[in-house]
């Protein structure tokens, strides 16, 4: 008798060892259609397609994904001290201590599960700018915005960009374009094109994208190194899954979130 609830109580200590807690996935309180809708820190029934893949990630091992909208400068930190499990970090944190990444054979960031990033430039359309020209170049001279906080601003200052870091979300950023008091607006894409219909449909024809990038880079989502020596089988079930099932799974969310709205 003494055995059997032994054995019964070994089997449910088990079980619990084996489920998965929520994880706790940190991400900007800003919104930044296509990818993340809504501000503050609340999470809208729609959130985009960032945060619907994050979910999706998650749910890949098992795990229930818990959003947390944080500061864009307490996203790293936050990961850091272990107050989140996940977060999507570009390749400026790959040696950050106690950020962890899934690594290649040559023990570098994997290219192969991450997601593309790319650096795309809006501008004025009554500026004329030819849509071929080279940001890299046009911007040595010109005030060129991003987000406060952006991680690729130290990249984009050794290119010898006069880079503007003042406003805090996108909003403001396109407020400042449209004002002149920036030439032009940097900010992170998946694919370049992901922005453009909010872009038409918010702005009307007057900002448009440069069709060439700054530069292009990767986005992972890294994890923390507490949660990695904890979890590792599970982690590294999500991030496979990221670089498969994951990355053909966001492509169709970020079609289904940038097409407009049906009219009315």
């Amino acid at each position: 008798m003494k055995f059997g609830i032994f054995a019964v109580t070994f089997a449910l200590s088990a079980g619990g060892a084996a489920a998965c807690d929520q994880v706790r996935i940190g991400y900007l309180d800003q919104e930044r259609p296509p990818y993340w809708l809504g501000s503050g820190t609340a999470v809208p029934a729609k959130p985009g397609a960032s945060a619907e893949l994050v979910q999706r990630f998650a749910a890949s091992a098992g795990c229930q994904a818990d959003l947390k909208r944080l500061p864009v400068m307490r996203i790293k930190p936050a990961l850091i001290a272990g107050e989140i499990e996940f977060a999507p970090m570009d390749s400026s944190a790959a040696d950050t201590a106690g950020i962890v990444f899934p690594l290649d054979q040559n023990h570098q960031p994997d290219i192969a599960r991450a997601l593309t990033l790319n650096i795309v430039v809006f501008v004025r359309s009554a500026d004329r700018i030819p849509p071929a020209t080279e940001p890299a170049r046009y911007f040595q001279n010109r005030p060129l915005g991003i987000t406060l906080g952006s991680s690729y601003q130290a990249r984009m200052q050794g290119l010898g960009l006069k880079v503007d870091s003042g406003a805090v979300d996108i909003a403001r950023n396109f407020e400042k374009l449209k004002l002149k008091r920036i030439d032009g607006f940097a900010v992170s894409v998946t694919s370049p094109n992901d922005m453009d219909a909010y872009i038409a449909q918010k702005y009307q024809g007057a900002i448009v994208r440069l069709s060439q990038p700054i530069f292009s880079d990767h986005v992972w989502l890294a994890t923390s190194s507490g949660y990695y020596a904890a979890h590792a089988a599970q982690v590294e079930k999500m991030w496979t899954w990221l670089g498969s099932t994951g990355v053909r799974e966001f492509s169709a969310l970020l079609k289904e979130y940038s097409e407009p709205p049906p009219s009315k």
